[in-house]
């Protein structure tokens, strides 16, 4: 369990480092995006300035020409003069702007503090608000484009780490729940195997009377029963996960079948020992099932109940309709199952808590099928708890089947000694 919780350890600081790192990397991409764009965008706006600077000078050499062609008022009188360039209109200096520099206006006042006068001081040439506010527009997108990319870039990268992450957790925790089923079988096997050994050798090492020898013979059967249990379970785990699982099903009144489940249960593990309470529909409810298989999920839950309580017990099971569904539900007043736990708790080999410390018997198999053979039927099952110290509940949703026109014989409870162990 150490190693497990150091190797999580690991796990997430490896995890958080390299989201750290990531991210690091990212914003500094973004940050040089934006300074680039930045770069380009005032490039662009020292060329429209440049480009009003330009139309400066073209206006002032046609104002120039015009003033250094006028005469000489000193000049002396009666020589000969050629003809003299006329002085362009306001508004065809403003039209041969436009034509040459589309993007620079020509203005009573100015726009923007370094807005130049023209040469004569009559107008100011400025930057027409188009394209000014298409470089705004592109600089805004030019960010948020930067910025959709880096969080796409980070979103997918840690979406990738958080899969292989979970995987990875997956697979430790199936290992370590391997490790813990190997274990559980080990000692399951071992324990009934010695019992065993200890009475043969007392069968034949001693001379006992009847009453011994029948005694003795009650409590072989019984560990050999819990042999077959064992067995019989990874038998069907194995069926299970081949999709070999065969069930044999028929219409099936539950009320009756349910009772006797829950009676032969209460015989095995001790009269009143569950403080059972089952309760029932008048409606006859009718389900396509196979009595054993359904009982075998049954008496799971019901041995559930028995080793994760403590004595006065107190385990109720439901049986009531739900429109279309039936709904059995088995809860008790035991343990209770912790939240981070739920999600998990029909997995394959998963208990809680570990091997080495648990204190109840099982090997993590009973709830896998339980589920499994639900499932089968075409219904689901849920698990609730309100947290530690407060109980459990499953509960088992299966299609409703109408009464059949004939009835069939009642279908007797399977066999208390023959269902398989629980989890």
């Amino acid at each position: 369990m150490a190693n497990r919780a150091q190797t999580f350890s690991l796990q997430r600081i490896i995890f958080l480092s390299v989201s750290v790192v990531l991210c690091v990397q990212v914003g500094w991409w973004i940050k040089l995006q934006i300074r680039e764009s930045g770069r380009l965008l005032a490039a662009r706006s020292q060329a429209l300035k440049a480009g009003r600077a330009e139309a400066w000078q073209m206006d002032s050499l046609r104002v120039l020409t015009y003033i250094h062609g006028q005469p000489d008022p000193s000049s002396r009188r009666g020589a000969i003069e050629g003809r003299v360039p006329s002085m362009p209109s306001l508004e065809e200096r403003r039209q041969a702007i436009h034509s040459t520099f589309p993007y620079v206006a020509m203005v009573p006042y100015p726009v923007a503090p370094d807005d130049p006068p023209l040469l004569d001081g009559s107008a100011y040439l400025t930057l027409r608000p188009e394209p000014l506010a298409e470089l705004e527009r592109q600089e805004r997108h030019a960010i948020i484009r930067t910025g959709s990319e880096g969080a796409f870039m980070v979103v997918a990268v840690l979406f990738g780490f958080v899969v292989l992450y979970r995987k990875l957790s997956e697979e430790l925790g199936l290992k370590l729940r391997q490790r813990n089923f190997t274990s559980a079988v080990t000692h399951e096997l071992k324990t009934p195997i010695a019992s065993l050994k200890v009475w043969t050798e007392t069968l034949f090492t001693r001379s006992l009377g009847e009453e011994q020898r029948q005694r003795i013979r009650g409590l072989m059967e019984k560990d050999l029963d819990r042999l077959n249990e064992l067995v019989g379970n990874l038998l069907d785990v194995a069926r299970a996960e081949s999709g070999s699982l065969v069930l044999h099903t028929a219409p099936l009144e539950l009320a009756p079948w349910l009772r006797g489940v829950c009676e032969g249960m209460d015989h095995r593990l001790g009269p009143g020992a569950l403080g059972l309470k089952l309760e029932t529909t008048p409606e006859p409810l009718w389900a396509q099932a196979d009595p054993k298989a359904l009982g075998t999920v049954i008496e799971n839950l019901l041995s559930n109940a028995f080793k994760y309580a403590a004595e006065p017990r107190e385990t109720t099971v439901t049986l009531d309709g739900d429109g279309e569904d039936i709904l059995i539900v088995v809860s008790d007043l035991g343990h209770g199952i912790a939240a981070k736990d739920l999600p998990r708790i029909f997995h394959r080999f998963f208990r809680v808590g570990d091997e080495m410390t648990r204190q109840v018997s099982g090997t993590g198999l009973g709830l896998f099928l339980v589920k499994e053979i639900v499932t089968r039927h075409g219904g689901e099952v849920r698990v609730s708890s309100r947290g530690l110290g407060l109980g459990s509940a499953f509960t088992i949703r299966l299609p409703r089947l109408a009464p059949p026109l004939e009835a069939p014989q009642e279908a007797t409870a399977p066999d208390p000694t023959g269902s398989l162990e629980a989890g």
